[in-house]
């Protein structure tokens, strides 16, 4: 082995273990990957049979993946990670389990001292509309891969994903992002894995509103026929949809079938 590979081997090891720390008691024997620079966290874990629990971290993505096919920017320096879960084919997940996920980062992040977040239906977490992080959870035959990215170094000024601004941890506070928080952050999208239905239930009717960025807000759905559909946003079902009251009356809009378009006046 090389100078450079033992010197990055002995790194990886000494980050797993900060990692393995974080994590909690629950989750510290939980197989950790780390990674420099790879195409996608969640990619690399659905390429692989799972066996139990697993966690794969980068520094860099090259082909990160958000909702629908997007692409999800990950320089270097940013957090980005995936946990991949065995699962056996019967088995089904909550509804609202991606919301939820998302609504236990920003508990997490707020805890760690970065205030201001809020999270847009149905995985954005935002800071005064300004996208901070997003989640991909994606069900495959066998398994369960939730993809996480926060930006944590402000970008170029005025940069902008898909025509929408973003912001870093470092904007908000100067506070530490390193691995200690990227254990906090995986074990809690964990930890969402155990709960129940009826405790997924319970989380999006009491902590959803707190964290609510288009509650009463006017905003236009675009579904994926093309449809689009302009309305108030009432807050979501126990099942994660969308409640939108249009001058027709209240539609219940799932996060697979649509997603939330500028308008004026509303987050886009």
């Amino acid at each position: 082995m090389s100078r450079q590979a033992t010197r990055y081997a002995a790194d990886a090891a000494a980050r797993s273990r900060v990692l393995s720390e974080a994590l909690g008691p629950q989750w510290g024997t939980v197989p950790i990957h780390v990674f420099d620079t790879v195409p996608s966290t969640s990619r690399w874990l659905a390429d692989r049979p799972l066996d139990q629990p697993t966690l794969a971290v980068a520094d860099e993505q090259t082909r990160g993946r958000g909702r629908q096919g997007r692409e999800w920017q990950s320089p270097s320096g940013g957090i980005y990670f995936s946990v991949g879960l065995p699962m056996d084919p019967g088995v089904s997940v909550p509804d609202g389990l991606s919301l939820v996920m998302g609504l236990q980062l920003a508990e997490a992040l707020t805890a760690a001292g970065f205030a201001g977040i809020a999270l847009k239906w149905p995985n954005d977490l935002v800071v005064n509309d300004a996208k901070l992080a997003g989640l991909l959870v994606e069900r495959l035959p066998n398994a369960l891969i939730v993809g996480v990215g926060v930006n944590t170094r402000p970008l170029s000024a005025g940069a902008a994903v898909a025509g929408r601004p973003v912001i870093s941890l470092r904007e908000l506070a100067d506070r530490p992002t390193g691995d200690a928080l990227i254990g906090t952050l995986a074990g809690a999208v964990l930890t969402v894995t155990t709960w129940t239905a009826m405790q997924v239930e319970r989380l999006l009717e009491t902590r959803w509103p707190v964290f609510d960025a288009l509650a009463d807000r006017v905003v236009t759905a675009e579904q994926a026929d093309g449809t689009r559909r302009e309305g108030r946003v009432l807050g979501v079902t126990a099942a994660g949809n969308l409640r939108l009251q249009t001058d027709t009356g209240e539609h219940r809009l799932a996060a697979g079938e649509c997603h939330i378009g500028p308008h004026s006046g509303a987050a886009s």
